[in-house]
């Protein structure tokens, strides 16, 4: 059975989403505020988690924040009434899976869920992201798919898990350019709420961490990886 834990201060709502998840068959976890999610997480293992982002003790950002401190990477949504930018790629580059309006329909809400959980799974299969090869190695940079970790020149680079994953899936499809649109699908789900931009900031701290290296920008176009380190300086 599918675990939710939905975190809100509003009882109505909790009460509410809880009847959604329930429907499709999720066994719900309610808690009303951030400290008692945090608890809970450290405690139960759960599919994913729908927060809050205004609630008391601790907001969903801070609760985001802490949870990947702590190396757990269970898919985050966040429920916000704020359309702020800024804000959401804050929470992105945090570990925020996730972020939607509380007007959006209780059906949506549910779909994300699962879409989440469905990736998390992909990703999380002892090699499925490769059924044949759990190592690639590129002119100083080694990915290690069994241990999720990457060395580029013999330094360990500390990858968040979506970049960790982008860099495989730009490695996985390196014969050919992959757009932003399709960087976008495949990480943040096919949604109007976001613009291409995540996907570019999310590049651009992966490329950081890469010293500038291997992936190259093919301009209107979107990105390809490289099997050799030449820098591509936007």
């Amino acid at each position: 059975m599918k675990t939710i834990m939905i975190v809100d201060d509003d009882s109505a709502i909790l009460a509410l989403l809880s009847y959604t998840f329930e429907s499709d068959g999720f066994k719900v976890s309610l808690v009303k505020n951030g400290l008692e999610a945090l608890d809970l997480a450290s405690k139960r293992d759960f599919d994913v988690i729908l927060l809050d982002m205004m609630m008391p003790e601790l907001s969903g950002l801070a609760v985001t924040e802490a949870l990947r401190q702590r190396a757990n990477y269970t898919p985050i949504i966040i429920l916000t009434a704020r359309d702020d930018d800024d804000l959401k790629i804050t929470g992105i580059n945090s570990g925020v899976d996730d972020y939607l309006d509380k007007t959006t329909p209780q059906r949506e809400i549910v779909a994300r869920a699962n879409a989440l959980i469905r990736r998390n799974q992909i990703y999380q299969k002892p090699g499925q992201v490769a059924e044949s090869l759990d190592h690639y190695s590129f002119d100083g940079l080694e990915i290690d798919l069994k241990t999720k970790s990457a060395m580029l020149a013999d330094d360990r680079i500390d990858l968040s898990k979506r970049e960790f994953n982008l860099l495989v899936f730009l490695i996985q499809n390196r014969d050919q350019i992959v757009s932003r649109e399709a960087i976008l699908t495949e990480f943040w789900g096919e949604t109007q709420d976001y613009e291409t931009r995540v996907v570019d900031v999310t590049i651009s701290n992966l490329r950081k961490k890469l010293h500038n290296q291997f992936i190259k920008t093919k301009r209107g176009f979107g990105y390809q990886f490289s099997e050799h380190h030449t820098k591509d300086i936007l």
